[in-house]
């Protein structure tokens, strides 16, 4: 069940991308609100960097298995 769900999102969130470019974008506010499914490739974008962040920040800020020896 929960590999079917998984999969189940996995498809709606790769369905949201091709479904932005039928969508209408009368009332944008900014420039880079009239681009078709920009929010989420951003979206993806940004939680790809703040993963890769967290990963190089973990590696300095380990402390060594003796540290409170």
């Amino acid at each position: 069940m929960e590999k079917m769900l998984k999969r189940l999102f996995l498809i709606l969130a790769v369905l949201c991308i091709p479904l932005g470019f039928f969508t209408k974008h009368e009332h944008a506010v900014f420039l880079w609100h009239r681009i078709p499914s920009i929010e989420a490739v951003f979206g993806v974008f940004g939680a790809f960097l703040l993963i890769l962040a967290s990963g190089i920040v973990a590696s300095f800020a380990q402390k060594k298995e003796d540290f409170y020896d």
